[in-house]
């Protein structure tokens, strides 16, 4: 291993951990080992994490006191996997009416928490807590897809972020850890060129981000036939990776993809590097294909259902992501222990184009509404190609200066060029699969 790699992996993210009072470090090395556990000594583990899980959500978090009372249940009623269709699915409404006094747990500590807010696929801002060991094992299950497929922390790196890397502590970490951000808010022509001249002279190893904007990037590469970036591989993550994407991206990168998946409640998983199935983190959440309440076991399609069996500050037993899996009876020749999925569906995040031709690229629309609370729903529609449609559902913080802040900055992202329409509505309607979509492009 180089030395800088030994450094950062041996030296400055221990120090990270014990400053921050994390566990990455030692979480990977155990993730690294449990891989290649058995099928069945993994779900013994899975067990024996699921059933303190489960007391302690009876004992410490009134939503779950009630609702095991409400259904005739007791801790000891629930000793393994197979005992968890017996509690009832969890979903975002849930948590947002009992956030925080219901469903966060009494014997947790405030500093041993961090608050988080992720909107998903829905457009749905959703607040919850974790804590920070739950954290720290996501982190280093992200680490293990990575170390999958080459990559050793201290190698050069690149991520495409629509959340800039502001605080002195944040910058530091990245130029200790060799990672340069690139933001993906904009993919005017500008912005295309300066981010490829940016990949030019940096030279990552690795790079990340969602497959819209990478594929734009690649095709950008294509016409003008520029080959100076070759990565080891790119990891794409949060969108649906199609195929035309993938193709894309390999053909003018000159390396593999590989896509991961990660939703809130605890659902993590990597492609592998021996073929593209996914690898799911079944140390980290018990991970059920459910469809019209049938989990789906050896062949099928059903939405995501996830327990997180670390996050014991909000407690997600059952949640259902609202995204869509596919598994089949499948096995990958790596020989890791871990459980798979075939593939993913559920996250079709579109595009919108302006007149003169920049992206408008739906995560700069989740972020963004993720931070305005006043607002429970959004949806962006372009019917024309001169004006953008937003639908937003309010609630009684709602008021006219948000409403003009709202337009203010909006109108600032997209561009003079296109007309921006914000419309109060009092619900945004589902689509016929029962997902409420949160960019529509409705013109060619």
């Amino acid at each position: 291993m180089p030395f800088i790699n030994k450094i950062v992996e041996k030296l400055f993210l221990p120090t990270s951990d014990l400053i921050l009072g994390r566990t990455i470090s030692s979480n990977l090395e155990f993730l690294l080992s449990s891989q290649w556990w058995s099928s069945e000594k993994i779900k013994t583990y899975q067990n024996k994490r699921l059933v303190q899980l489960i007391n302690h959500a009876f004992n410490n978090v009134p939503y779950y006191n009630t609702l095991f009372l409400k259904n005739k249940l007791r801790p000891n009623d629930i000793k393994t996997i197979d005992d968890l269709p017996k509690i009832p699915i969890l979903t975002k409404d849930i948590i947002k009416k009992n956030f925080p006094q219901n469903i966060t747990a009494k014997n947790i500590r405030k500093s041993q928490t961090m608050e988080l807010a992720s909107s998903g696929s829905t457009g749905e801002p959703l607040l919850y807590s974790t804590t920070k060991s739950a954290y720290s094992f996501k982190m280093a299950t992200n680490l293990r897809g990575l170390y999958w497929h080459g990559f050793r922390l201290g190698d050069k790196h690149c991520k495409f972020s629509t959340n800039p890397r502001q605080t002195i502590n944040k910058k530091f970490q990245d130029i200790i850890t060799r990672c340069k951000y690139i933001s993906s808010q904009g993919v005017t022509q500008e912005d295309i060129v300066k981010n490829v001249q940016e990949l030019i002279e940096y030279k990552p190893k690795i790079i990340y981000g969602y497959p819209s904007t990478l594929s734009i990037l690649a095709e950008y590469m294509g016409k003008n036939n520029i080959k100076k970036i070759n990565p080891l591989f790119i990891n794409t993550h949060g969108e649906i990776l199609f195929p035309y994407m993938r193709k894309m991206i390999e053909q003018n990168f000159f390396c593999p993809v590989f896509d991961a998946y990660s939703g809130e409640g605890g659902a993590v998983s990597f492609q592998c590097n021996s073929s593209q199935v996914y690898h799911i983190a079944d140390e980290y959440a018990i991970t059920e294909i459910v469809n019209d309440g049938e989990i789906i076991k050896d062949k099928g399609r059903g939405e995501i259902v996830s327990t997180d069996l670390w996050n014991y500050a909000t407690p997600m037993i059952r949640y259902n992501i609202k995204d869509i899996g596919i598994v089949k009876k499948e096995t990958c020749n790596c020989n890791k222990g871990l459980s798979t999925m075939h593939k993913i569906e559920g996250r079709d995040s579109d595009m919108l184009i302006t007149p003169s031709g920049k992206y408008l690229i739906v995560h700069f629309f989740t972020g963004y509404f993720e931070l305005i609370h006043e607002i429970d729903q959004f949806q962006v529609i372009q019917n024309k190609t001169d004006e953008i449609e937003i639908y937003i559902r309010v609630n009684n913080k709602y008021s006219k200066s948000i409403q003009a802040k709202i337009i203010k900055d909006v109108q600032e992202y997209i561009g003079e060029d296109i007309q921006l329409q914000l419309k109060i509505v009092d619900d945004i309607p589902l689509t016929k699969s029962g997902k409420r979509r949160f960019m529509i492009r409705n013109i060619i």
